[in-house]
């Protein structure tokens, strides 16, 4: 059996595949295996594949992202388990979490990960083994992204993984389960280089025939949550409050500059955000504002960016780099 499985999900992305490719293809050894899902409506990533011999290459038609992360679960011959998407490995990377794992008892591994063209990581906490709650609340959503997390495979219960097909959490579900069964371990040397989808790929695969079909306030507001609650006993009530409390106010910051941006709506989220989120103080300043006709937010949006225009806007930036085009793209 291999020690590590890196997994590569593929859509239409050869560019992307390939850099990533020439970024850890020298750090193979006999106990890595590389596997990659090709889901692409050309042969461009199959094409790029051919390239690096030894590459386990699997074409398939497209079924979902959630669907590809069990495939290539399946597929893995290592003890653990390392999906990445369209990201890059440091030079070191991999030889870093082999040592990782070689050194320690652990069944989940979080690694620090720095977006690209910022000069800081997205964390900053003491390498080693890590509390399940401060792991939880440091990460946030950064547990939806699948490229900064290792779990050994036998944590995961694939029967149990398929009833999230369809909510993009198949990921986030097969982290938590790891979480869940073993010693967690933080990784604070940022080893991932994240590209975050633009809002204009968010646009493209959002906005069809002028209708808008956006699927980040499901994913992001509703499944998160709900699938987090799940695993109340693994995290304490308090820590799973706070990530909710992040996830939501991304959420909705989120969805209301791709409302002005025209690439999302509030529509018939409005009510289903009160229900859900109405004990969070910060539900009580999101509902009025999205209860504002669209013309007076796209007054208050100008404002803010004339008195503001030296900050940007995290939210916005955090949440695409887990939307990634994956969520609407990848069905």
């Amino acid at each position: 059996m291999k020690l590590l499985s890196v997994c590569l999900l593929v859509y239409n992305q050869a560019p992307e595949m390939e850099r990533l490719l020439n970024s850890i293809y020298s750090q193979i050894t006999p106990e890595v295996e590389v596997i990659i899902r090709d889901d692409s409506t050309d042969d461009e990533c199959m094409k790029a594949a051919r390239k690096f011999p030894g590459v386990r290459y699997f074409r398939g038609q497209k079924g979902g992202i959630d669907r590809t992360f069990l495939f290539l679960l399946e597929q893995a011959k290592g003890r653990f388990v390392w999906w990445v998407g369209d990201d890059d490995i440091t030079k070191r990377g991999i030889g870093k979490v082999l040592r990782v794992i070689k050194n320690n008892d652990i069944s989940f591994v979080w690694i620090n990960y720095q977006i690209f063209n910022q000069s800081e990581p997205v964390t900053n906490m003491k390498e080693g083994i890590i509390d399940k709650d401060k792991l939880l609340e440091n990460a946030g959503t950064g547990l939806g992204f699948c490229s900064a997390g290792v779990f050994k495979k036998s944590t995961v219960d694939l029967e149990t993984a398929k009833k999230y097909i369809g909510g993009a959490w198949t990921s986030l579900y097969s982290f938590l389960s790891a979480i869940s069964k073993g010693n967690c371990y933080y990784i604070k040397e940022p080893i991932v280089i994240c590209y975050p989808t633009t809002s204009e790929e968010i646009r493209a695969v959002t906005v069809k025939n002028g209708e808008i079909n956006n699927a980040a306030f499901e994913v992001f507001g509703v499944g998160f949550a709900n699938l987090l609650w799940e695993f109340e006993g693994t995290f304490s009530r308090k820590a799973i409050r706070k990530t909710i409390k992040g996830s939501f106010g991304q959420t909705w910051r989120g969805m209301l500059v791709g409302w002005i941006g025209g690439w999302d709506t509030p529509k018939g989220k409005r009510w289903r955000m009160f229900k859900l989120f109405w004990s969070y103080p910060e539900c009580w300043i999101a509902l009025p504002i999205m209860l504002m006709p669209l013309w007076i937010n796209k007054g208050l949006f100008r404002i803010y960016k004339v008195f503001f225009s030296h900050r940007k806007f995290v939210f916005e930036e955090r949440l695409n780099t887990f939307f990634r085009k994956d969520i609407n793209e990848k069905k």
